[in-house]
């Protein structure tokens, strides 16, 4: 299985639009956007312009601290206006005018590491998730996805519960290993399943979260290895790859032995098909649509 990372904090719906229909046509069938009304409606028009009968949907939302949840914010005070925000955002979520497009901003601080004055920060944008996960499971979303990288506790179960109270098909959890060491990972885990029914939950075994700028080998290692620690620990899950995977993972974990349920993709998705996906008569363009869906089919058709 294949899912497109529309990204958890991508609020755009025309972009979001236009990625979906473009890995519609491709064969994907699963489609991971945020929890917002407007995106989730835009996501299910897309797919239905490209002729998907039975279009699968994954809501994610975060806890307090994860990076999945925040927003960039430039303080003019301290910027110089050097454009190197604008130049490395992978999401061109930075106006030519160096603001912040806060709705296409997925949080990945890429604008804050290149930032030579400190004129960026983060922050968090958090959603009423009593509110929006309700509506969205029974409207036919059938994942909902907690990014639990944060230290929260308190915010983590307050999430958790309203997930398993809206009883979803799958409940999903991502996490990797940047705070954390392995038996903490596992640990959270474990204590999250405890009382759910045997692989009605999936692990989203986020190697290095938001880093799939390239296609190596090297990029995916960590996805890899983050999902070999989850299925070591023999828990009752479905194991999804994310965090660095491009068109090599799925290569590389049958090598190591990893049985994967899917292949999460949203960075290295999003850039292949970016050149085509930000023109102007996009609608319009047919050479343009061709060349695009060509780019995302052999990356759907290589994680298999």
């Amino acid at each position: 299985m294949f899912k497109l990372v529309c990204g958890a904090g991508n609020e755009d719906c025309e972009t979001v639009k236009r990625l979906v229909y473009i890995y519609a046509k491709a064969g994907c069938e699963y489609f991971d956007i945020s929890a917002c009304k407007e995106i989730f409606e835009a996501a299910k028009e897309a797919a239905e312009l490209a002729g998907l009968k039975t279009p699968h949907f994954c809501v994610s939302i975060g806890i307090k601290g994860d990076r999945h949840i925040t927003k960039a914010k430039i303080r003019e005070s301290v910027c110089i206006k050097c454009g190197n925000c604008l130049r490395n955002c992978p999401n061109d979520a930075v106006y030519p005018s160096i603001m912040i497009n806060e709705k296409r901003c997925i949080g990945c601080g890429t604008c804050a590491k290149k930032c030579p004055t400190g004129a960026i920060t983060m922050f968090e944008k958090d959603i009423d998730v009593r509110e929006i996960l309700p509506y969205m499971v029974q409207n036919g979303v059938e994942i909902l996805e907690l990014h639990i990288m944060g230290h929260d506790k308190k915010d983590l179960e307050y999430k958790w519960n309203i997930i398993n109270e809206c009883n979803p098909k799958f409940a999903s959890i991502c996490i990797d290993r940047e705070f954390f060491g392995n038996k903490e990972v596992l640990d959270r885990i474990r204590g999250m399943i405890a009382h759910r029914k045997p692989y009605t939950t999936i692990v989203q075994a986020d190697g290095i979260p938001m880093s799939g700028s390239d296609d190596t080998y090297k990029t995916t290692l960590q996805a890899v290895a983050m999902a070999e620690i989850i299925q070591n620990a023999n828990l009752p899950v479905h194991i999804v790859l994310s965090g660095g995977t491009n068109s090599k993972t799925a290569e590389l974990a049958k090598l190591c032995g990893i049985n994967y349920w899917g292949i999460a993709v949203g960075s290295w998705a999003r850039k292949i098909v970016k050149e085509y996906l930000n023109k102007p008569d996009f609608w319009e363009n047919s050479k343009a649509l061709s060349l695009a869906v060509e780019a995302a089919s052999e990356l759907v058709k290589s994680s298999v």
